[in-house]
């Protein structure tokens, strides 16, 4: 990013590569406490744990209640 600092976007799932769902799918099944390792969330869902330690501190789900976005905007 420009001059070393990280930028946030807003991407809608339906365009996501499936890799960053799976990795989302992951760490909710963490959060909610339906696996205890992060291994066996990555094995539930089918992706390496290289893929998940790659993506997981890079993707996010944001809830519409916390959100107002700009209604004309550009990037």
């Amino acid at each position: 990013m420009e001059n070393g600092q990280n930028k946030l976007v807003i991407v809608s799932s339906e365009v996501l590569p499936d890799i960053v769902l799976k990795v989302l799918a992951a760490k909710r099944m963490r959060a909610r406490g339906e696996v205890s390792t992060s291994s066996e969330a990555c094995r539930k869902v089918g992706i390496s744990r290289s893929a998940y330690y790659k993506y997981k501190d890079s993707v996010f789900t944001v809830s519409y209640t916390h959100l107002t976005l700009p209604t004309n905007s550009l990037v």
